[in-house]
């Protein structure tokens, strides 16, 4: 088995028991309250229901694109690293897969995404909760999208495609950005 499969492979059931670890041991553990923390913080987790561009706190059909989608990311990316590819593309492809393959196993067993990685800038009155897997795919999807497909036009989609999934996934983070850099009136 190559390399960098196995490392994709081995991150995502990496993420899937972070995700079991924060959803066992989250009733004997203390988390800070937001108020109290600023940057990042490891927080009570939430689970997240939604889908891309869809947030809920319950689960629903909207998310149904978005699971068949992680399955078919998941399930390419490994075919894709299965032949022999150029350092930076297969290192990472196997980045993008352990964060993919991490949501996958997450919705798989259990149903939902469980976010447990706080992020909330000083001063701002919003918080973000997140997890590795989601900071997987933020890094490794524009490089992915530059370095592996093969033609101008397949690169360009695949790089407006990355950054519309960093966008949904960042878009708290700029709102608590912006607050923080805005003036006070």
């Amino acid at each position: 088995m190559n390399v960098f499969l196995l490392f994709g492979l081995l991150t995502a059931a990496f993420n899937l028991y972070l995700s079991y670890h924060f959803n066992v041991t989250a009733d004997h553990s203390v988390f800070p309250k937001p108020a109290d923390v600023s940057w990042f913080f490891i927080g009570e987790p939430v689970f997240n229901f939604g889908g891309f561009f869809v947030d809920g706190s319950a689960p629903t059909i909207y998310r149904l694109p978005s699971v068949m989608f992680l399955l078919w990311a998941s399930i390419t990316l490994c075919r894709y690293l299965k032949d022999n590819r150029t350092f930076f593309q297969a290192f990472f492809a196997a980045i993008l897969l352990g964060g993919v393959g991490g949501l996958t196993l997450d919705i798989l067993a259990y149903g939902s995404i469980c976010d447990w990685l706080g992020f909330k800038v000083p001063g701002a009155s919003i918080y973000s909760m997140t997890n590795i897997s989601d900071l997987m795919i933020l890094v490794s999807a524009p490089f992915v999208a530059i370095i592996c497909p093969k033609g101008l036009i397949q690169r360009s989609l695949a790089f407006c495609f990355a950054m519309a999934v960093i966008g949904s996934n960042t878009y708290y983070h700029v709102f608590a950005l912006y607050e923080f850099l805005a003036p006070v009136a």
